[in-house]
């Protein structure tokens, strides 16, 4: 819900070089070691055109302005030349020169085991997209617990094969966002150089005027009535976080965290949050860090990232007065 700076993606890609660096060269022998001969003359040059690509050592880091420009360098995705005859009827053939792509480049290894520490080192850790929910997906098989990072990929890899391990391609989200995003294009960047996008969110959590005192006369939490605002500039040809995720309805669902938020900002007023500061002043807590245990969550725009439902409850929170 809120663009990371690419210096910051940048110096974490740099503290991982070794290990990018391995995952570039290794796609490319892949990459190489693919038989041509078995696809078209559109289909050859598209993988000789995703192999010169691949062949720059800075590939796998370029900038989401480099990655639009080689997009136009390598084109679209050639149609299907492979078919095969099935009981007399002629289909495409399961593998097509998509799945070589995406096998050479080794997605799901990436995913499973250096995706996890690389946005860990980020320091991204519930989805981009709705602030609700973890990033990882626990899976058993074979008695084992296996934990991965769920990434959705901002041009699709269905369209963009080559681009499925670009590292300024991949949005850490929750298996639900990645799975109604799909390939629909998303108002929203996570990475960006503009200061603007960096220090205030485009999206906002308020509740209406008469939530609180609703709240504080019903003690029901359901009389509480949350606003989700989005200032985005709109894209042509892009859905809203809104429009896509149902971020407002997901929150509707977690509003006694917002009745919690109302219960203590009339017992921590401004004298008795004096009287805990000087009381634990041993402790040697930074007004950040003082105000992260009275809300419970984060309360800092750039690290909402986080935890789920930082934005929300930094909001509602500065909303209330709880905290500035």
């Amino acid at each position: 819900m809120i663009s990371l700076h690419i210096n910051k993606a940048k110096s974490v890609q740099e503290f991982f070089k070794v290990e990018i660096e391995e995952q570039r060269s290794s796609a490319l022998q892949k990459l190489q070691a693919i038989n041509a001969n078995i696809f078209d003359q559109a289909e050859q040059t598209y993988l000789n055109n995703i192999i010169t690509q691949f062949q720059d050592i800075s590939f796998l880091t370029k900038s989401p302005l480099e990655i639009e420009v080689i997009k136009g360098i390598v084109g679209p995705l050639p149609a299907n030349s492979r078919f095969e005859t099935v009981n007399g009827v002629l289909k495409p053939m399961k593998k097509q020169l998509t799945h070589f792509i995406q096998n050479a480049l080794n997605y799901t290894n990436c995913r499973d085991k250096f995706y996890p520490k690389y946005f860990r080192k980020i320091g991204i850790k519930s989805c981009v997209y709705c602030n609700s929910q973890l990033t990882v997906v626990i899976t058993k098989k074979n008695n084992e617990i296996d934990a991965r990072l769920e990434v959705d990929h901002h041009y699709p890899k269905s369209d963009f094969p080559f681009l499925s391990i670009s590292l300024f391609n991949l949005y850490p989200c929750c298996a639900s966002c990645n799975k109604r995003k799909s390939s629909t294009p998303i108002n929203f960047f996570l990475y960006t150089d503009i200061t603007s996008k960096l220090s205030k969110s485009d999206y906002n959590f308020k509740i209406t005027k008469s939530s609180e005192c609703d709240y504080l006369v019903t003690k029901d939490a359901e009389s509480i009535e949350i606003l989700f605002n989005d200032v985005s500039t709109t894209v042509a040809g892009h859905q809203s976080l809104q429009n896509m995720f149902s971020i407002k309805e997901i929150h509707d669902t977690q509003k006694d965290i917002i009745a919690e938020l109302i219960v203590k900002n009339q017992i921590y007023n401004e004298s008795f949050k004096d009287i805990l500061q000087k009381s634990f002043s041993k402790l040697s807590l930074s007004q950040n860090d003082f105000d992260r245990v009275i809300v419970g969550n984060y309360t800092k725009e750039k690290d909402i990232h986080k935890r789920p439902f930082s934005k929300m409850t930094m909001d509602i929170a500065k909303q209330l007065g709880l905290i500035k």
